[in-house]
């Protein structure tokens, strides 16, 4: 599997100047060759390696950078060729193995001051053997992070007959089959707050308030992402521990139907990071050879997990003709494992009355 490391580097002064002016430097040529291939309709990044390589190569660009320019640049065009092309000075800039290396403690990569040597932060060291193709160079608030990509291996993909059914939600973000709730709570009061600051500044229109708008947006997009990394590694690490499978709601379009429901259940609609902790949920689960099914979330939640038959939801609360009562999450939970299990036996869905939505 196929996924990006981010390493954050911790350069010197003197490297700090060296790694900025190649930035400058690498974007100025992709500007140049946008130039060209703007002129001369030129797209094909053969064709445009052959008009503007020599050229680029004497501004005192390495070789390989020069390459990984050009092909930048092309990338740029095909996903737009009605206007030309412009890049930010301090953009992001493309290395491979020709021109960066790793050792133990540093990195190795070319500037335009020559090779530079230097110490880094890496999470997840264990994954460096695994470095495969280009990474990007990038600078953000003062500090510089590679991208790498890496090819990990997966386990191999058990065959299991239970599964661990997640249902996903706003006030506890995901609740298991088992009956454990990872709540919400927080990350939503945090939200709400957020968007009250939001709207203040929102109303003030000025450059300023867009800045500080702009920065509580990426610190909300962190907060969620570090919760949801979280969630899904303990999901996935306890289905392997028992030996199951993890069974998802496909809520793909979920927001168009929303839309009649009121402004204030839209913005929390909106503001529900479903769709990532999905993604964490199914690239760490093939990681580590847990199977992942995706069910058909309707009627989960009104469905009897006991009987099947069409029971009452009220709030937090489930109850069913049948004498059954469970906290409706967990309820749906189960639901949901049920429907896991129907859908990686193929051959049983036909007695699944649960699959039924009449």
């Amino acid at each position: 599997m196929k996924l990006a490391l981010q390493i954050k580097l911790l350069p010197d002064g003197e490297q700090v100047s060296a790694l900025l002016a190649t930035m400058r430097k690498a974007n100025a040529a992709c500007n140049r060759i946008s130039e060209i291939a703007w002129q001369k309709k030129i797209f094909n990044q053969f064709k445009l390696h052959a008009a503007s390589y020599r050229e680029i190569k004497d501004t005192g660009l390495s070789a390989q950078v020069v390459v990984r320019c050009i092909s930048k640049v092309a990338d740029a065009y095909k996903l737009d060729r009605r206007s030309r092309r412009i890049f930010k000075s301090l953009g992001a800039i493309t290395y491979d193995e020709r021109i960066l290396s790793y050792a133990k403690d540093k990195i190795s990569l070319w500037s335009v001051d020559g090779r530079l040597k230097i110490s880094f932060v890496c999470h997840r060291p264990n994954w460096l053997p695994f470095v495969k193709g280009e990474a990007d160079l990038i600078t953000r608030k003062g500090k510089f992070f590679l991208f790498q990509t890496v090819e990990i291996p997966e386990e191999e993909i058990k065959d299991v007959e239970e599964f661990l059914g997640v249902d996903f939600g706003i006030v506890n973000l995901a609740t298991l089959s088992t009956g454990e709730r990872m709540s919400g709570e927080e990350i939503e009061q945090y939200r709400i707050k957020r968007q009250r600051v939001r709207s203040s500044f929102q109303s003030k229109c000025t450059k300023n308030a867009r800045k500080v708008l702009k920065r509580l947006s990426g610190k909300e997009r962190t907060t969620a992402r570090i919760v949801n990394h979280t969630i899904a590694k303990r999901i996935v690490e306890k289905a392997k521990a028992e030996g199951k499978g993890i069974a998802l709601e496909n809520l793909k379009g979920i927001r168009l139907h929303s839309v009649k429901k009121g402004r204030v259940f839209r913005a929390r609609i909106g503001r529900w990071s479903f769709f990532q902790l999905r993604s964490f949920l199914e690239y760490k689960a093939t990681l580590a050879g847990v199977p992942v099914a995706l069910v058909d979330p309707r009627f989960t939640s009104q469905r009897c997990s006991s009987c099947f038959a069409l029971g009452s939801r009220n709030g937090e609360s489930f109850k069913c003709s049948c004498g059954f009562s469970e906290h409706a999450d967990v309820n749906a939970a189960r639901n949901i494992a049920f429907l896991g299990a129907a859908v990686n036996q193929p051959e049983k869905s036909a007695m699944c009355p649960v699959l039924s939505h009449g």
